[in-house]
């Protein structure tokens, strides 16, 4: 029998309010699903009806979908979810518990596994594997260039649209552009309507630089430290497959399955979600 979705739930950490969909009961395999850069939980809408024999938390991440934005001395850096899903988990009860991961859910379910390998039994990694690495070198430049974004994006204002089938227009012909359902599906939980008109609620901020990056040499002390099973599955039509980025560091986490898929970024929540909830579920359980 195939997961149905429970109910909104609500999670409290340092003063943040995160929002998230609860999928199927418990007593089933513990996951934490993470979505990626300006999408919300409703990104494994298609996905998890396919699969079984799960309680999921689907969370939207700090500034995204329903969940509340950081502060303005705060920073959107992925080591910042870090804490905050490993909170949430804490607040379930879940003392052991799997990872689904897309895109930078999946950088960030990469870092969990290695800062916590004793708490993640599996982490499922769609179309994402580590952070983009920067040598010791660019810091100062990286720095700089955070603070102009983030002061620029901060006090910039959402873009309007005019109704909601624009907002969603605006979605597929963005930056990883997605087919239409697709993206009335994450519309659904992530544009909201204003005095001025429907716009995406994401903090502005998240289009921002990130103020620290790590090294190669950093990043790999992360994911060698992995002990949790690990499946990639990753697009052959996607401009971020880590296959063609990141391979050379696949040798990180030997115990990692590579398995390449028909499809773009946005394989899991398109047409292939069935597929890839077939491959996710298989290795999970």
């Amino acid at each position: 029998m195939s997961i149905e979705f429970v109910r909104e739930r609500t999670f409290e950490t340092n003063g943040l309010t995160l929002k998230a969909k609860e999928w199927g009961r418990s007593g089933s395999l513990p996951v934490i699903a993470l979505h990626g850069w300006l999408d919300n939980a409703a990104t494994f809408d298609r996905m998890l009806p396919f699969m079984d024999n799960l309680h999921v938390v689907a969370l939207d991440l700090a500034g995204h979908g329903l969940s509340g934005h950081r502060s303005v001395d705060a920073t959107y850096d992925v080591w910042m979810d870090v804490g905050e899903v490993m909170a949430v988990a804490d607040q379930m009860g879940w003392e052991h518990f799997a990872l689904i991961g897309h895109s930078r859910g999946a950088i960030i379910s990469g870092l969990i596994a290695g800062t916590f390998p004793d708490r993640i039994s599996h982490v499922v990694l769609i179309d994402g594997y580590i952070p983009m690495a920067q040598e010791a070198g660019g810091a100062a430049r990286q720095l700089a260039k955070a603070i102009r974004e983030n002061n620029r994006f901060g006090a910039s204002s959402p873009t309007y649209f005019h109704d909601f089938d624009r907002a969603v227009q605006a979605r597929v012909n963005g930056f990883v552009p997605l087919e239409v359902d697709a993206a009335e599906i994450l519309a659904s939980r992530g544009v909201v309507e204003g005095p001025r008109g429907f716009y995406w609620r994401s903090d502005q901020r998240l289009k921002a630089a990130s103020y620290t990056k790590y090294s190669v040499e950093h990043l790999k002390s992360f994911f060698v430290a992995i002990g949790a099973r690990v499946i990639l599955i990753h697009a052959d039509n996607s401009a971020f497959s880590p296959e063609r980025q990141q391979s050379d560091h696949f040798q990180w986490v030997p115990q990692m399955q590579v398995l390449k898929m028909p499809g773009s970024h946005h394989l899991h929540l398109e047409g292939q979600a069935e597929d890839v909830a077939a491959k996710a579920q298989a290795f999970l359980c």
